[in-house]
């Protein structure tokens, strides 16, 4: 199961980076939590098609996986969130806003 979830949530990361250029780091976490899953499993369907057999063969159904994978990465989401929200709220204590 966790083999499965990171090669999913390698390609989503990717979808991650790719979103960053064009937006802020906001949106590209919100787009990461929500659709980043989905679209990875289509890549990931579409590279390693035949893993898939053998997690069906240990008795994971592609929507279980899919389930568990996007559910974890929803909860990821927010954590990211907060963590980048910290961060810039740091970076912007030490400097001046006004003159």
């Amino acid at each position: 199961m966790w083999r499965f979830y990171k090669d999913v949530t390698s390609y989503a990361l990717l979808i991650l980076v790719i979103t960053l250029f064009f937006g802020n780091s906001i949106i590209a976490i919100v787009f990461f939590g929500i659709l980043g899953t989905p679209i990875g499993f289509l890549a990931y369907n579409y590279f390693q098609k035949d893993e898939l057999y053998g997690y069906y063969n240990l008795g994971y159904t592609k929507a279980k996986l899919l389930a568990k994978c996007w559910l974890i990465n929803f909860i990821l989401s927010p954590l990211l969130i907060l963590i980048v929200l910290l961060i810039s709220k740091f970076l912007s204590i030490g400097a001046p806003t006004s003159y």
